[in-house]
């Protein structure tokens, strides 16, 4: 709203100014202005420039509690398996392993096989929140950032909503 009447101004400023400059001069000033206007109007109007994402970013968060049966945790482990093996060529995946407390087994990668975790964590109790807070704070600074959740579910310390709820803003779903 307020772009061409400013612009407008800076033009009539430039052709009315009193001085000594030649009319190639005045042009060029009148265009620099024009453009230093333009860019203080589009930041004051909120203008944002996005690029495109490259790629998906995928942290898998596996369950190595007590309460996960040794069946269901292999099975977890070939999905990991699996998922990485189907995925495109710009996608990195990486996985988290937890119990009472979390560690990173590998960073997203191009390429990855999970034939054993080498992480060690408690596996006394669950706390999925902190495989939630550590997943989101090692994703890389580009791409789009997913966590999939591999548990039963059974959650008795922490509190993994509020995990997601404060993941949310930063882009992980």
């Amino acid at each position: 709203m307020a772009l061409l009447p400013t612009l407008g101004l800076v033009w009539w400023l430039a052709i009315r100014s009193d001085s000594s400059l030649s009319t190639g001069r005045r042009i060029v000033s009148a265009i620099i202005r024009s453009i230093v206007v333009l860019c203080l109007i589009l930041t004051l109007a909120g203008f944002e420039w996005l690029r495109p994402l490259q790629g998906m970013n995928v942290f898998f968060a596996l369950d190595r509690s007590d309460s996960m049966p040794p069946g269901l945790q292999e099975a977890s482990r070939a999905y990991v398996n699996q998922a990485d093996a189907a995925k495109r060529p710009l996608d990195k995946s990486g996985v988290v392993v937890f119990g009472s407390e979390s560690g990173v087994e590998y960073l997203p990668s191009d390429k990855s096989d999970l034939q054993k975790i080498h992480a060690v964590v408690s596996t006394e109790r669950t706390d999925i929140s902190t495989a939630l807070r550590l997943a989101t704070a090692a994703f890389p600074e580009t791409g789009q950032r997913r966590i999939v959740l591999l548990s039963d579910g059974n959650e008795n310390i922490g509190d993994a909503l509020a995990a997601v709820t404060a993941a949310r803003p930063l882009g992980v779903t």
